[in-house]
């Protein structure tokens, strides 16, 4: 396959991330833009303007004259976004209802057979104030609704068929009584939706040259199943730690565990197979309070952990351990529930310091492989868009494009 460039677009609960990776799996550039989502606006169009054009740049910086083949976005799940009207120029989107939105169900909502991972946030946001409804046309995912903006039809994104109750079907629907005629259609990761439209960028700039319009727009899942995709845990006893604001670990099985385990327990990105997780809801959100609360927010991340490491007697350390107890606990759970973890592929912000990863490695006795790119969801993105364009097989293409840098034996 002649050399392809790839437009990889992750939206997450504070910030844009995107990169520009080749079809080796070669990063080429990486911008991360932060945006705040508190206000009423959706946050998601101005960031990717901002993204794009400081690829573009650097793009153009290094000489290169190769525009991007694709365009694939993901995004968190389970958010979604209420918009009035149909045409993505002129309708009006509201707030995002965020995964982590204090929403409170209320006590008498028939959730004992809801195995949907979005429905019963959605009927709290309705029965919370019935006017949040009035005039919505369409509920997207973050990914969905910039794809949409970008040029793509109205869809909704799902890894395969497996997923489609942990989205939405007509008994849950009918259940909570929510309109079933508010959600896209339901399309497979991977199709392509549309084409960048032209009256996105000034056609004289360079985030126009790097990407052209036309180029397709090719459907991206949530970020959890392309963070499985892009750290390789396509394969039963695989596992990753996703490291962010939150934390999760996932492994991928051939076999359900015993019935009754707490886990999180859902169908694969791989049909056939299952991914078993457990999250960790405060990880990074602890360290980012605990910079906050010591006037230290902006000094960067891996210097303040350095500085913890230095200091035996240093405050940072008991948020620290506090973190990777909870990471300990997590895969003491998964192992409770009959699984063995040997290794685990990092992905985030949180494995960018070495140190951390080696105090993670040492205290869990489990190998942290470090991927080359850190932001699994990006290159997970990129193996599908190589999947796509060259219809090879996306196990076969994430294992010649993920390069592991440096593993982390517990000593």
């Amino acid at each position: 396959m002649k050399e392809r460039l790839f437009f990889c677009v992750d939206l997450g609960t504070s910030s844009l991330k995107a990169a520009l990776i080749d079809n080796t799996g070669s990063l080429h550039a990486f911008v991360r833009i932060p945006f705040r989502n508190d206000g009423k606006a959706v946050p998601y169009l101005n960031a990717f303007y901002s993204a794009a054009d400081q690829l573009a740049g650097a793009w153009d910086a290094a000489g290169r004259t190769l525009p991007v083949a694709a365009l694939i976005i993901s995004g968190s799940g389970p958010t979604l976004i209420p918009v009035k009207g149909k045409d993505p120029e002129s309708s009006e989107s509201m707030r995002p209802i965020y995964w982590n939105d204090p929403l409170t169900p209320l006590k008498n909502m028939p959730l004992e057979k809801t195995i949907s991972l979005f429905l019963p946030r959605l009927k709290a946001f309705i029965d919370a104030d019935l006017s949040n409804i009035a005039g919505v046309r369409y509920f997207f995912s973050p990914q969905e609704w910039l794809s949409w903006k970008l040029g793509a039809g109205p869809v909704t994104v799902i890894p395969h068929e497996a997923y489609i109750p942990f989205y939405w079907d007509d008994i849950q629907c009918s259940r909570l009584e929510i309109d079933q005629n508010w959600f896209p259609p339901f399309v497979n990761m991977g199709s392509i939706i549309g084409e960048l439209n032209s009256a996105v960028f000034l056609q004289d700039g360079l985030a126009a040259k790097l990407l052209p319009a036309g180029i397709p727009l090719i459907a991206g899942a949530a970020d959890f199943i392309m963070a499985l995709i892009g750290t390789g845990t396509l394969e039963p006893g695989k596992a990753c730690d996703r490291t962010g604001s939150s934390e999760g670990i996932n492994l991928c099985v051939s076999n359900l565990p015993a019935a009754g385990s707490a886990l999180r327990i859902l169908p694969h990105a791989i049909p056939g197979l299952w991914n078993i997780g457990a999250h960790i809801p405060k990880s990074g959100i602890l360290f980012e309070q605990y910079r906050s609360e010591t006037a230290q927010a902006r000094k960067p991340h891996a210097d303040l952990v350095r500085e913890i490491f230095s200091d035996s007697s240093h405050s940072g350390w008991a948020v620290l351990e506090k973190i990777c107890d909870s990471f300990i606990k997590a895969i003491d759970n998964l192992e409770a529930a009959g699984q063995v973890i040997k290794e685990l592929t990092l992905s985030g912000g949180q494995c960018a310091e070495g140190l951390w990863n080696q105090y993670k490695a040492d205290r869990s006795r489990k190998v942290l492989l470090l991927p080359k790119i850190i932001h699994a969801e990006l290159t997970g993105n990129a193996i599908l868009g190589v999947s796509v364009l060259s219809s090879r097989n996306i196990t076969e293409t994430a294992a010649q494009m993920i390069h592991i840098q440096k593993r982390y034996f517990p000593v």
